[in-house]
């Protein structure tokens, strides 16, 4: 299987994974008897032991550590309420349940059966190749997905340092959520891997034989992400309008073209939701979607934002937290390297800071922050949220954040990855 490997890129490679896994998703559509679920997961899998086993050579240390995290994710049961309240409890109702008309009936109101179950979809896939359900093999699938960004970030990465950030991000930041069964780890995972497609596509001609596989990763990018979870809907937004923003006068045909993959990336999920809303209700399923029941309209947000004792205690929730402060220290030690003082006294800003790719990171970071900060804020006492005060802010912030830490640490592989040897 090495020399079969060898002979496809990276990128090829991983597009076919992620063809299988985006027509798997859509033949359930299609398809009432679900056998096709077994010949798409083997062929899944195969691509997933290639992608392993072609980067195996070039980062035995990257490689190593994720087959642990196989190891420990196939030997562990899913635990936390996220992975198995809603992403694996929807997944075993596709996995049980003929008829996707019946999945709303079968799903309770706190598993939200409006959410996508595009990452259901291919839990009950696993499972369907061993024939029975469990609540181990299914969460599999979870960190299935996290392997082609994983390559794609890493694939360039010439600087041990770089190596080690990145090392620092799974381990460290995501640590368990990696193999839980959650989905903030695909959404920070994807998000850091788009922004880094966009900014190295921008200095492609169209000519050159991969710009094309290029393009079609990042159509795959921006469906998925607006397919894991509903936050993908606003990540994707402020990172492709912050790519606008940075690189629309000098890329206009290139900008035209992303724009139109980028409207097209919003139609699956959209068909879902109104499948979901129409077919949901029909059954008795959903009355009002998970966002509606979250934010109840906004009404809330003037009256949340002058509540200094909660505005206070949501931002120690976001900023306070090990995800946060590890992210924060190696960003603010590798960014600090590039500022200067000369004789003068004068501050000296190095250019590495200010180019292109580093602004799409940080205008990113900054829209996306704002817009999960307004969220969270018109989220807080509503009576669709467990009534415990300040619910979200003290048990979501780190996660609903991961994007952020992500990000950070990507500013900080970039900055070393820009320095000369």
């Amino acid at each position: 299987m090495f020399l079969i490997a060898n002979k496809f890129s990276n990128k090829f490679l991983v597009n076919i994974f992620f063809s299988l896994v985006f027509i798997n998703y859509l033949t359930f559509f299609l398809i009432k008897e679900k056998t096709f679920f077994v010949f798409f997961g083997f062929f899944i899998i195969i691509n997933f032991v290639l992608i392993l086993l072609k980067n195996y050579n070039k980062n035995k240390l990257l490689i190593l550590i994720l087959l642990a995290l196989c190891l420990i994710s196939l030997s562990s049961p899913v635990s936390d309420w996220d992975g198995r309240s809603i992403w694996l409890f929807n997944a075993k109702i596709i996995f049980f349940e003929d008829s996707l008309n019946n999945f709303f009936s079968y799903s309770p109101y706190y598993s939200h059966p409006d959410y996508p179950i595009f990452l259901p979809v291919l839990s009950a896939t696993m499972a369907k190749l061993i024939g029975t359900w469990n609540e181990v093999l299914p969460k599999f699938s979870h960190l299935i997905l996290t392997i082609p960004p994983i390559i794609l970030l890493t694939q360039n990465l010439n600087k041990k340092s770089s190596l080690f950030i990145f090392i620092v991000l799974i381990l460290f930041v995501y640590e368990k959520r990696i193999i839980n069964g959650e989905v903030d780890v695909l959404l920070s995972l994807y998000s850091i891997s788009l922004i880094k497609l966009l900014s190295e596509i921008t200095s492609k001609n169209p000519k050159y034989k991969n710009f094309y596989t290029d393009l079609i990763l990042i159509l795959f990018h921006f469906c998925f992400l607006t397919l894991f979870k509903m936050e993908g809907l606003a990540l994707i937004f402020c990172i492709f309008f912050s790519f606008l923003i940075i690189y629309f006068k000098e890329n206009k045909i290139l900008s035209k073209k992303l724009l139109l993959i980028f409207i097209f990336s919003y139609m699956p999920i959209l068909i879902w939701l109104l499948y979901a809303k129409n077919t949901g209700a029909a059954g008795g399923g959903i009355e009002i979607s998970s966002a509606q029941k979250m934010m109840s309209g906004g009404q809330r947000f003037f009256e949340n934002i002058i509540n200094f004792k909660f505005i206070l205690y949501l931002i120690g929730k976001i900023m306070i937290n090990k995800q946060m402060i590890i992210s924060l220290i190696i960003f603010v030690f590798i960014f600090s390297k590039y500022i200067k003082y000369n004789d003068g006294s004068k501050l000296i800003i190095e250019n590495a800071l200010l180019e292109k790719n580093m602004l799409l990171c940080y205008m990113s970071i900054i829209s996306y922050t704002l817009i999960m900060i307004t969220i969270m804020i018109m989220s807080e006492g509503s009576p669709f949220n467990i009534q415990i005060q300040y619910w979200q802010a003290m048990t979501a912030s780190d996660r609903y954040f991961l994007p952020i830490h992500s990000m950070l640490l990507l500013c900080a592989m970039n900055l070393i990855e820009s320095k000369k040897s």
